[in-house]
């Protein structure tokens, strides 16, 4: 692997890693928990991925409305289909698949971000009153 390819992939590992951080919290806040591995000597790949895919199968199951259960798959599938990028550009080199894991990680961020303010204030903010 070559020096740029191996700073590219700490890079993606990087990426993916506070990806699942903002996951995890996410999960946690759903009206039925789901606890996915945390941060430490979990491996991204050999331990957070399966749970991830596990998560992505049941997500559905939440009490949610509609859009909510659409943000937590579609941010599941973009973490998941990153990590699979990312894999195979550590195999490949092919710079097709780190800027497609890097273009998922930021529109599965966008997803993310919707539906912890929903489960922040799932009221939604009331306008301020003149």
């Amino acid at each position: 692997m070559s020096d740029y390819q191996e700073a590219r992939t700490e890079d993606l590992m990087r990426r993916l890693s506070r990806f699942a951080h903002g996951i995890n919290l996410a999960m946690a806040a759903l009206p039925i928990p789901i606890t996915l591995p945390a941060k430490g000597d979990v491996s991204l790949i050999g331990d957070y991925l399966p749970a991830a895919i596990r998560a992505y199968e049941i997500v559905d199951e939440q009490p949610l409305p509609e859009i909510q259960l659409a943000q937590a798959t579609t941010a599941l599938l973009h973490w998941i289909t990153a990590a699979e990028l990312v894999v195979g550009y550590t195999l490949s080199g092919a710079e097709h698949r780190a800027d497609g894991a890097v273009l998922l990680c930021l529109a599965g961020e966008g997803h993310l971000a919707d539906l912890v303010e929903f489960l922040i204030d799932p009221e939604g903010s009331e306008p301020p009153q003149d």
